[in-house]
């Protein structure tokens, strides 16, 4: 059955998600500190007031890559048959849109308790990152849902 333009869009969309995703999952397994160290000196170079992150050991890992894991196999799904599967977006936008509210929420929460050492370039990142991909991926959905019905 011929896919149609956003059923495509959504497809290829599934397929880069999951490459990038995996490429994360590379990252956070094995190359922690190399990521550290890289948005530490970001931020150390554009935004020298805020405190430098840090990681928080090996439990944050685990559940990071699950949660990695979890939102590459959605993003397969939807490549693998858009048809069959772009209500799997549904879990990948949840996911993408709750990451996003919390690493904002640090961010923020970082300047009213400055102790907390919460407002590191690192928890903006987690915003600017997944909160696109979750409005991209939501608005696709949408498109495709709509030529569902």
């Amino acid at each position: 059955m011929e896919l149609t333009r956003n059923e495509k869009l959504m497809k290829y969309a599934g397929l880069a998600y999951a490459v990038m995703f995996i490429g994360a999952v590379i990252v956070f397994i094995c190359l922690p500190d190399l990521m550290f160290g890289t948005i530490n000196d970001a931020s150390k170079a554009l935004f020298p007031s805020l405190p430098l992150a840090s990681d928080s050991g090996k439990f944050w890992v685990s559940l990071s890559v699950s949660m990695m894991a979890a939102i590459t196999a959605l993003s397969i799904f939807i490549y693998k048959d858009v048809k069959s599967y772009y209500r799997m977006a549904v879990p990948l936008v949840t996911a993408k849109f709750t990451s996003s509210i919390f690493g904002l929420g640090f961010f923020l929460a970082g300047f009213a308790r400055a102790e907390s050492g919460w407002n590191t370039l690192a928890n903006l990142l987690i915003f600017f990152t997944d909160f696109p991909l979750g409005a991209l991926m939501l608005v696709l959905y949408l498109m495709v849902r709509k030529e569902g019905t």
